[in-house]
């Protein structure tokens, strides 16, 4: 099981970095890693799920960084790669494919949320999913805005908006009161 989705995983990298990704056909991704159609959607029902799996690499710097335990050598590492890679960016990051990718994000940064991370600071009145989620949807909207070419900044510059910003989503929370 793990050889399959590690063949379908390549297989599906090495067809986003050939080629543009609204051309990549689930049959060529089946084809690449060479395995049965069958097989193919024991493990993924499309190629998005696929992309959605190997999304991680991008993700898991800016979950850390929404949860408190950002690390900026890595966070600029990630995003000085998107740079490079922003034309796939924007198509990654395509407004039907966000929801998809926004919910990722999300569970990502509630599971360091839930996991602990944070010293404190998370109001237990306010659901650990609505804050991620607040986060996740921020953090995304910059990265998106900034590959498009929509809005100019230097890597270091996004690195640390992303590295703090979204710390403040959190803490503010703390003061929040539920409604009785």
């Amino acid at each position: 099981m793990r050889r399959t989705r590690t063949a379908i995983v390549g297989a599906f990298t090495r067809l986003l970095f050939t080629r543009r990704y609204e051309t990549i056909r689930t049959a060529q991704l089946i084809a690449e890693a060479d395995i049965g159609r069958s097989t193919f959607y024991e493990h993924f029902r499309s190629k998005d799920d696929v992309l959605v799996a190997v999304i991680d690499p991008i993700f898991e710097p800016l979950a850390d960084a929404a949860a408190g335990r950002g690390n900026m050598a890595r966070l600029r590492l990630m995003l000085d790669h998107m740079w490079q890679q922003r034309a796939l960016g924007r198509v990654i990051f395509d407004p039907g494919r966000l929801p998809r990718l926004q919910r990722k994000l999300a569970a990502m940064i509630d599971e360091r949320l839930d996991g602990g991370i944070l010293d404190g600071g998370i109001s237990a009145h306010v659901p650990h999913a609505l804050i991620a989620t607040a986060a996740a949807a921020g953090q995304l909207a910059m990265l998106r805005m900034w590959l498009a070419g929509e809005v100019a900044c230097p890597v270091a510059t996004l690195a640390q908006h992303l590295m703090n910003d979204f710390l403040v989503v959190i803490p503010r929370s703390a003061s929040l009161m539920p409604v009785t």
